[in-house]
């Protein structure tokens, strides 16, 4: 087998290598794009609970009756705890988008890696279209050009034939 040969089945080899990996980091970005969405969901339902306790406490602050001291005191409490939980949200959503992130780069790098590998398959089938065109014109010239002396013997032979009669 001949390099030029061997060089574009290597080449070939790293385009489906090149398409496999795109593809797994495009399972992976979705993957985690969801994790991302799923954090996002949990961190607006700490956010609409808090807002109903708000809600809750400012209703029952424009009664005419007032909360007792523990009332408050619990109130107080659930909202100390909803607002850690929110933090915790807030940042597990943001390690979320970074991965999310970071695998829409490594989507787009490897897809830039594929289309290098591709852009140089198609130079290279270029390239051998051309040499194999070259060949066949080369072909072609020198099968004239064997036959040229022969069409011109031919016609030298006729002649003398018809001279010599």
């Amino acid at each position: 087998m001949s390099e030029g040969k061997r060089r574009p089945d290597r080449l070939s080899a790293v385009e489906r290598w090149k398409s496999s990996e795109l593809e797994d980091a495009k399972l992976k970005m979705v993957r985690l794009n969801s994790v991302k969405a799923d954090k996002q969901a949990a961190m607006e339902r700490i956010e609409g609970d808090i807002e109903s306790l708000h809600v809750l406490a400012r209703e029952q602050a424009a009664e005419l009756s007032p909360l007792d001291a523990e009332a408050l005191l619990r109130l107080n409490e659930f909202n100390a705890h909803q607002q850690q939980q929110l933090r915790l949200a807030r940042d597990i959503h943001e390690q979320a988008a970074r991965q999310a992130d970071n695998a829409q780069t490594d989507v787009l790098r490897l897809f830039e890696n594929l289309s290098v590998v591709q852009r140089l398959l198609e130079r290279r089938q270029e390239i051998s279209n051309l040499e194999q065109q070259r060949l066949a014109q080369k072909q072609l010239d020198e099968g004239a050009l064997t036959r040229a002396p022969l069409a011109q013997t031919d016609s030298n032979d006729s002649e003398d034939h018809s001279h010599g009669n």
